[in-house]
C-alpha cells in the first residue's frame, strides 16, 4: 500500500446539483494526490471495495446543508457508506486487519470540524471511520449486498423504534411493537423496504 490513493473530489460547493456531480473528479486532481488516511484510537482504516451514493451526498455537492453541515476541508471527497476490508487498526482499536466490514461515517460525526476523520470520504479507495460506526460482515454475505445499507437502514430504524417523533395530538411515534399500525410510504426502495421488513418482524402490521 502507497502513502497515496485516488479518490472522487470536487474543490467547490456548486448549487446546480447536476453540475456538481459532474465537477467530482476521480484523483489525484487538484496538486498533491490524496493521502492514505491514518487511523486514530478506536478507528479502523478501510480498503473501500464498494461505496454507496445517498441523497445526503447530492445535498452536500450542492451546499443545501452548509449551514449546519459545512465541508471544513477542500478538497472534499464525498461518500458515507461503504464496504470492505480492514488494513490498519489505530490504538485500542478490537477489529483485525481482514475483517470484512460496512461503515456509515456519518454527516454528523465526519461533518464536525473537530473531527479526526472525514468529512465523509467513502468514494476513495481508503477512508478512515470510527470501529463503533462499523460492523463484521458474515463471510457469506457480499459486502456488495451490504454497502449500501447503513443510511437507509438507520434511517428506517430509528422512524420506528426510537420514539423521538409525535402525532399532531402529542402522541408518541416510532416506537412499534407487535400489533402495531404502521405506514410506509416508498415501501419498495430505499428506507421504506427497510421499514416494511422491519416493521413485519416485529409483528407489526403494515400498510
Amino acid at each position: 500500500m502507497s502513502g497515496t490513493m485516488k479518490a472522487w473530489q470536487c474543490e467547490r460547493y456548486n448549487t446546480c446539483g447536476p453540475l456538481a456531480v459532474k465537477e467530482l473528479t476521480l484523483g489525484p486532481c487538484f496538486g498533491e494526490p490524496p493521502s492514505v488516511p491514518t487511523p486514530s484510537e478506536g478507528q479502523a482504516l478501510v480498503k473501500v471495495h464498494f461505496a454507496a451514493a445517498d441523497p445526503m451526498d447530492f445535498n452536500l455537492l450542492t451546499g443545501a446543508y452548509r449551514q449546519r453541515f459545512s465541508i471544513h476541508h477542500w478538497p472534499y471527497t464525498p461518500g458515507f457508506d461503504a464496504a470492505g476490508e480492514v488494513v490498519k487498526v489505530g490504538p485500542g482499536g478490537k477489529l483485525q486487519a481482514g475483517d470484512r466490514v460496512v461503515l456509515c461515517l456519518g454527516i454528523e460525526e465526519s461533518c464536525d470540524k473537530h473531527a479526526s476523520f472525514g468529512p465523509a470520504g467513502a468514494f476513495a479507495e481508503y477512508c478512515v471511520c470510527p470501529e463503533s460506526q462499523m460492523v463484521k460482515v458474515p463471510e457469506e454475505v457480499e459486502l456488495s449486498d451490504v454497502a449500501g445499507l447503513p443510511l437507509a437502514g438507520l434511517t428506517a430504524y430509528q422512524a420506528l423504534f426510537t420514539g423521538r417523533g409525535s402525532s399532531t395530538k402529542g402522541e408518541v411515534l416510532g416506537d412499534i411493537s407487535e400489533n402495531s399500525k404502521v405506514l410506509v410510504l416508498g415501501g419498495n426502495h430505499g428506507p421504506g423496504h427497510l421499514a416494511v421488513q422491519m416493521a413485519k418482524m416485529k409483528g407489526a402490521h403494515v400498510i
